[in-house]
């Protein structure tokens, strides 16, 4: 069995670990990159997620849930 199905990013992981890992929630970022204003991946290749969600004001556990939900997606496809 693949432990990788169980896995889960918290806010203390950079966004560098998280695509780089999972390089399909590059898509969340993009989104979220009209809200910051900037290309987060970017700017902000090595900022934790609640360093992000807290510069830009996102909601951190919307941002954790649609990080989560595309790793989540991801590996019940495999």
């Amino acid at each position: 069995m693949n432990s990788s199905i169980n896995a889960t990013v918290t806010a203390d992981a950079t966004l560098l670990d998280i695509v780089s890992k999972w390089p399909t929630t590059d898509a969340v970022f993009r989104r979220y990159d009209d809200l910051a204003g900037v290309c987060l991946c970017c700017n902000c290749l090595f900022d934790t997620i609640e360093e992000i969600s807290q510069k830009y004001s996102f909601d951190l556990s919307s941002l954790m849930r649609e990080i989560n939900d595309v790793i989540t997606e991801r590996n019940q496809a495999n």
